[in-house]
């Protein structure tokens, strides 16, 4: 098999993670807690979470939102594939992140998606001037986020991908820290959590 290089990754907002296909899987909150919070509970916030993501602009979003209200059934359809994505990156991306061989079920469900989104790419005019490829469809969040995801495995250029270690969190983000020594999703947060519970059982102690 010939090997390529897909660069770079879709940079988004620091905040979901670095990467259109990181923001998409942590749109659960508090993953590994009791209670996660799922921010994707029907096909109009899944695009709606993809736009805030950078991942597609406001007028995809409306086509993608007329298309979904004329058609419930394959738009239903469609929010199954993209949250199946999003499982298996969730766990493709936290086996890379620990340093063990990801599950071929997941590399598989992956590959599905980013070969449907390829047969579906088509060249269109961009904004202003030039050419640009694009989707339509309502698989575009996924396909969007599986290509993404490719390029974040494969290029050399993507910084090193983390998983904070919290005991609640899993939130997965790539390390563009000066010296690549980021740990926690937000050191606000699960990083005073875990000082703090260090503190409590030195005291214990």
């Amino acid at each position: 098999m010939l090997s390529v290089e897909l660069r770079p990754a879709r940079p988004v907002a620091h905040a979901l993670g670095g990467r259109l296909s990181l923001a998409l899987v942590n749109s659960v909150l508090w993953r590994r807690s009791a209670d996660p919070i799922e921010r994707i509970t029907d096909y109009p916030s899944l695009a709606g979470y993809v736009r805030d993501a950078g991942g597609i602009d406001d007028t995809a979003l409306s086509a993608l939102e007329t298309e979904a209200a004329a058609d419930p059934a394959a738009a239903q359809a469609a929010l199954g594939r993209a949250l199946a994505l999003r499982e298996a990156l969730f766990r493709l991306f936290s086996a890379v992140a620990a340093g063990e061989e990801p599950e071929g079920a997941d590399l598989a469900v992956l590959d599905r998606a980013f070969r449907a989104g390829m047969r579906q790419l088509r060249v269109g005019v961009g904004s202003g001037r030039g050419y640009r490829p694009g989707w339509t469809g309502l698989d575009v969040p996924a396909w969007e986020s599986a290509a993404d995801a490719v390029a974040v495995l494969g290029s050399p250029d993507v910084p090193p991908l983390k998983q904070c270690p919290g005991e609640s969190c899993g939130w997965v983000f790539v390390d563009e820290s000066r010296n690549h020594s980021r740990q926690w999703c937000d050191s606000r947060m699960c990083g005073n959590r875990a000082r703090a519970r260090r503190h409590y059982q030195k005291k214990k102690a």
